[in-house]
């Protein structure tokens, strides 16, 4: 009998001690973000920041635009282009498909740099979107 209690304790304490994929989320994009972040300027654009937003499950990413990305025109012509490249590489990312699989969205801000509170483009994608 005392065996099986001990085994029984110790199994719930293995199990209680494992992180929920929100709680894995939230840890891998605070410390990608304290590492990493700001990422170095690539073809105009820089990552700020990379968020999880648990009550809507929600990958938000925040990036900078430089130079002739920094145009608002640009966005408003051809924005649906943007949107199908941005989902085109979601789909292809190997390495968010436990996200994926549980259904997480994800989301894009892209800002200015010359005027920060100026966003650009926002665009967010469920699971239907990338599935």
């Amino acid at each position: 009998m005392n065996k099986f209690l001990v085994i029984t304790l110790l199994s719930l304490m293995a199990i209680s001690c494992q992180e929920s994929l929100e709680d894995r989320a939230g840890r891998e994009l605070r410390e990608y973000t304290q590492k990493n972040c700001p990422t170095p300027v690539v073809n105009d654009q820089q990552m700020d920041s990379a968020t999880f937003e648990r009550q809507t499950k929600t990958i938000r990413y925040y990036y900078k635009l430089y130079n002739k990305s920094d145009d608002k025109n640009l966005f408003a012509e051809h924005g649906k282009e943007f949107r199908k490249q941005i989902l085109k590489e979601l789909r292809n990312n190997t390495d968010t498909k436990s996200y994926k699989d549980a259904g997480f969205n994800y989301q894009y801000t892209y800002r200015s740099a010359s005027s920060p509170s100026t966003i650009l483009f926002d665009v967010k994608f469920t699971s239907k979107d990338y599935k």
